[in-house]
């Protein structure tokens, strides 16, 4: 007779083997499906590890190429790289993982990449959705004045006097200057934002502490030097409004606070029926915008830059581009007087638009995974074949893998801006693949020279990928034409 004992130790041993190693090995919906590795049905550490090290992007996308569209990365995680996946999980609203909510919080305090759930996601979008739609944007006579200032009045007196000057700059934080100054000014007023590029000591400061702050946690960075930053803004909108403006702030022209006043008007009408505090969730919102604001600006600038500089064929053909359009952009030696194009005629522009989409698939600024969670359905989810896969599962797409399909695009490796103008009927396809700010109710709201030294220019492949040595060194030719 077996002691008591020893039979529950029994029992409970196989329960645990049936639980931990028969079941996701043999009988799960997922077992089926090709594995990372050989622990990914017992354990995520080996995807853990990997995403600890900053190689996960490029170890998803090996693993695609040697199984195919789908993968299991651990326990309850799989990878999917297909149109297909697109369509099912982002497309058809999956919610977000709690990786946002842990990563993407500011001020302890929700904002809407952070949200997990749909349906408030999709509250607070509808509060912006109309500032950043195209229309708006093409039509905003506050973003032809503040992007008149920025490149007129900012940039191009730097890049002219470098190229009269042969100087070689790190074009890598003065574009993302740009992005911050131009981002800040339409979310608080040309008056009220920043003016980092008539500073860049200063902004390399800033971006020292983003690089600090981005690696905190939640609580880690509560109020610290970023939150302080912008915070500081939120309250000097607030002041403004019974203060006099300064004489610095008179001479540039007035523009609205696009985003702020409508984020805050919206909030406070709902006030009532949101638990956040007012000031911190306008906070927590545009702290967001200008961090991804200037952190894609500058990575796509400097990448497309970078692969221009060895492309010289590629940066006369974009001159001449260019040059065609009217009012011209050529900088005019009258300090930047001339009106700049409209933007549905700089639209129009193939070969732009060519060399903007070409970089924004080869060195997307967002390569990395964005999870889902499969939903709790009766019938389960089906993925490329495999059915029942239950609720609660980890699921996500990557736009390096994404970007990487040979059957969509050809020589996926190579910078070819010329894919995208003699693309033929493969052209539906690529649009659809597409994918540098996401798909679904979930996407990106703001989705709408010679070669010194490119050490180091390979992308990090973090959440938001900026090159590993944090800079391109580019020297600056003046081009008579």
């Amino acid at each position: 007779m077996i002691p008591l004992t020893a039979l529950a130790l029994l029992i409970l041993t196989s329960y645990l083997i049936y639980h931990h190693v028969i079941n996701p090995y043999f009988i799960s919906p997922l077992s089926s499906i090709p594995n990372a590795h050989y622990t990914s049905p017992l354990s995520s550490r080996w995807i853990d590890r990997k995403r600890n090290r900053g190689t996960e992007v490029l170890a998803i996308y090996a693993l695609h190429q040697k199984h195919g569209p789908i993968v299991r990365l651990g326990p309850k995680e799989l990878s999917v790289n297909s149109l297909h996946g697109l369509k099912t999980i982002y497309t058809g609203a999956f919610e977000k993982h709690t990786f946002y909510n842990d990563v993407f919080v500011n001020f302890n305090t929700e904002n809407m990449v952070g949200m997990m759930h749909n349906a408030p996601h999709a509250h607070q979008k509808r509060m912006l959705s109309k500032t950043y739609s195209k229309s708006f944007l093409q039509e905003s006579s506050d973003l032809r004045v503040t992007s008149k200032v920025v490149l007129w009045g900012r940039l191009m007196p730097i890049l002219k006097k470098a190229g009269e000057n042969r100087e070689v700059l790190n074009v890598l934080p003065l574009f993302q200057a740009v992005g911050m100054d131009f981002t800040s000014s339409f979310v608080f007023g040309l008056r009220q934002g920043t003016r980092y590029l008539f500073s860049i000591p200063k902004w390399k400061v800033w971006l020292e502490e983003y690089e600090r702050f981005k690696y905190l946690s939640r609580d880690d960075r509560y109020m610290g030097f970023i939150e302080g930053w912008c915070l500081g803004f939120c309250e000097r909108m607030e002041a403004s409004k019974e203060q006099d403006i300064s004489s610095d702030e008179e001479k540039l022209p007035s523009t609205n606070a696009v985003v702020y006043d409508q984020l805050r008007q919206s909030l406070v009408t709902q006030e009532q029926h949101d638990p956040r505090p007012l000031k911190l969730a306008i906070a927590s919102e545009l702290l967001d915008h200008l961090v991804a604001g200037h952190e894609t600006t500058g990575i796509t600038f400097t990448y497309m830059m970078w692969e221009l500089s060895q492309h010289p064929e590629l940066q006369a053909e974009l001159r001449k581009e260019l040059l065609t359009l009217s009012p011209s952009l050529r900088y005019p030696d009258t300090d930047g007087e001339n009106p700049l194009p409209s933007p549905s005629a700089i639209d129009t522009l193939p070969m732009l638009d060519a060399m903007v989409r070409e970089t924004l698939r080869l060195h997307s600024p967002a390569p990395s995974q964005l999870p889902r969670v499969t939903p709790t359905t009766e019938k389960g989810t089906s993925l490329h074949g495999y059915d029942n896969i239950p609720g609660g599962v980890r699921v996500s797409s990557t736009a390096y893998s994404l970007h990487r399909i040979s059957e969509v695009y050809p020589r996926p490796l190579e910078w070819l801006p010329e894919r995208w103008v003699d693309a033929g009927d493969k052209i539906h396809d690529m649009r659809r693949l597409f994918w540098p700010f996401g798909s679904g109710g979930r996407m990106c709201l703001g989705s709408n020279f010679a070669l010194q030294d490119d050490e180091g220019i390979e992308q990090d492949y973090a959440f938001i990928s900026l090159p590993r040595g944090r800079k391109l060194m580019l020297r600056f030719i003046p081009v008579d034409e």
